[in-house]
């Protein structure tokens, strides 16, 4: 009875994972064929990091609408920040928008 139940449970995972990566395969291909870049400045790394995620989001949505400004869905997602001469912080947020 217990081996019945864990095989379930195994097929069940495996049916998951499959399903993902079906999904995974799709969503690569509704993304956009160029790249975007968000830009901020500010005093403290890590917020002026998320204003630059938020140009980029605000971007992306003007030009190819609400569907693909999530920044969790998009690939070759890189957010780099320098300190600035006269302090504060500059990032630039860039990455392949997709749904």
């Amino acid at each position: 009875m217990i081996a019945r139940a864990f095989l379930c449970g195994a097929i069940a995972a495996a049916a998951f994972s499959a399903t993902t990566i079906v999904t995974t395969s799709s969503a690569e291909a509704a993304c956009a064929s160029r790249t975007f870049t968000g830009r901020a400045s500010g005093l403290l790394r890590s917020t002026t990091g998320i204003a630059a995620r938020t140009d980029w989001r605000a971007d992306v949505r003007r030009e190819l609408g609400y569907s693909y400004g999530f920044w969790s869905r998009a690939s070759n997602r890189v957010t780099v920040c320098n300190r600035r001469s006269s302090g504060g912080w500059y990032c630039r947020a860039r990455a392949r928008p997709c749904t």
